[in-house]
């Protein structure tokens, strides 16, 4: 009788032990079908945006098609984009001629700044050698 009541323990959790890992399984398997169909939903909705762009891309051709352009028109556009050409060019050189001045400016800044130093270096060294000492023009 004692077997018998160990068996049936053995076998109640054995059971157990099988649900648990089955509805683990199951629980395991929905979030991965979760996850794939919000994948697959996230691509079609980029598919279905791209399908929006290109559409709209052609309509907005169709349109710029079906205008017409009256000689002044052309003339005003052609100004405009003179006009454009030259201020593009004008604000290139002006760029080109502040990066010169910025590099100038900066390289006038270290030559400052290692003058400096070297001024503190025959300070100290004249405070170590006494003056004159550190000298190029001769040492005693």
């Amino acid at each position: 009788m004692g077997e018998i009541a160990s068996n049936t323990h053995i076998l109640l959790i054995a059971v157990l032990i099988l649900a648990v890992i089955l509805y683990a399984l199951y629980v395991t398997i929905s979030i991965v079908k979760r996850r794939t169909r919000i994948r697959d939903s996230n691509k079609e909705i980029s598919i279905i945006k791209m399908d929006l762009i290109s559409k709209q891309s052609h309509l907005q051709s169709l349109i710029e098609d079906s205008v017409t352009w009256t000689p002044r028109d052309l003339e005003t556009y052609e100004a405009a984009m003179e006009d454009t050409k030259l201020l593009k060019g004008k604000l290139d050189t002006g760029m080109d001629i502040a990066d010169v001045k910025t590099k100038r400016l900066e390289l006038g800044n270290e030559t400052h700044q290692l003058f400096d130093t070297l001024q503190k270096i025959r300070k100290y060294e004249d405070r170590m050698f006494g003056d004159g000492v550190a000298d190029r023009r001769g040492r005693k």
